[in-house]
């Protein structure tokens, strides 16, 4: 379950990459609304923070 969670935010964070670009602009693939990307990086730092809080939580009781 641990490492299922980095792989959520790391799809989370591909969603928001450049959907497609040329020399002058870059387009994204999210291009009038911004609060899809925004949600979704922010999903992933969750993501990532519970990840860290079961890391520390197994650690803290295997040395009690």
């Amino acid at each position: 379950m641990k490492n299922n969670l980095l792989y959520i935010a790391m799809f989370l964070m591909i969603l928001c990459l450049p959907f497609r670009g040329n020399e002058n602009e870059v387009r994204w693939l999210w291009v009038d609304i911004l609060w899809i990307p925004l949600v979704f990086i922010f999903s992933s730092l969750i993501c990532v923070g519970l990840y860290l809080f079961k890391k520390e939580r197994i650690t803290k009781t295997n040395i009690s």
